[in-house]
């Protein structure tokens, strides 16, 4: 296990073994309680404000055992948010279990607050979060809990072609199929009220792109695709 220097932010406890630590502190040593209440609150309050040196002091001054789970989660968070690939690159390098149940939407958030401005820091933490840490990395293909949805179903949804690009270079799956049985390329192909005259051209790109990649449109052409895979005898290669 590494050591607390090396990775400040890992979890090295259960959470129900934290909450235990918690109350015997409250119970019997309140003082050290609050320091570790303050050292949290303050991890996520420089996190939020985007300022990675003072984010670097917090971390610097802190003892084991004072940044507190549901606080380093906090943190993680807003560096998500703001696409701050300097945060992120140090959260991972200390030991951010990006495995976590509560960051397991984190690569859809990134793809969902993804611009022109930032794209390329954004498919950087795309990079940096599947590569993760000892404490292992993300799926590329996560699917979101209450849609099915992909991080390469976002970009074909919001016509963000470099997105897409990326999303297929880093082995997103282009033939997903979500909870509504659509698949990236449905969703690439069908026009927002909202588009703009970028994304509109985008789309068609987009879909050809997929295409290329082996994506099939209808669910039903996915399914089959894939029995026809599981049928091929071992060892025969595709047409």
């Amino acid at each position: 296990m590494a050591s607390f220097a090396d990775c400040p932010l890992a979890f090295i406890e259960e959470p129900e073994e934290e909450r235990a630590r918690v109350e015997r502190l409250r119970a019997e040593d309140p003082i050290s309680l609050q320091d570790a209440v303050n050292t949290s609150q303050a991890l996520v309050a420089a996190a939020k404000d985007g300022d990675i040196e003072e984010v670097r002091r917090v971390v610097a001054n802190a003892e084991e055992g004072e940044f507190l789970q549901v606080f380093v989660l906090q943190a993680v968070v807003h560096a998500l948010r703001a696409v701050s690939l300097g945060l992120m690159q140090e959260f991972v390098r200390w030991g951010v279990p990006l495995r976590h149940e509560q960051l397991t939407q984190a690569m859809h958030l990134i793809c969902e607050v993804t611009t022109r401005d930032n794209f390329s820091d954004a498919w950087r933490i795309l990079q940096l979060l599947m590569e993760g840490n000892a404490n292992g990395g993300m799926d590329i293909n996560q699917p979101r809990s209450v849609d099915g949805w992909t991080p390469l179903c976002i970009a074909c949804v919001d016509a963000c072609l470099p997105l897409a690009f990326k999303l297929l270079e880093l082995k997103a799956d282009p033939n997903i199929i979500t909870r509504s049985d659509e698949t990236p390329l449905a969703l690439a192909k069908r026009a927002l009220p909202g588009d703009t005259e970028e994304q509109r051209e985008a789309r068609g790109i987009i879909s050809n792109m997929l295409r290329s990649y082996g994506a099939q449109e209808s669910t039903r052409d996915v399914l089959a695709m894939s029995r026809g895979a599981n049928k091929r005898p071992t060892g025969a290669k595709a047409a």
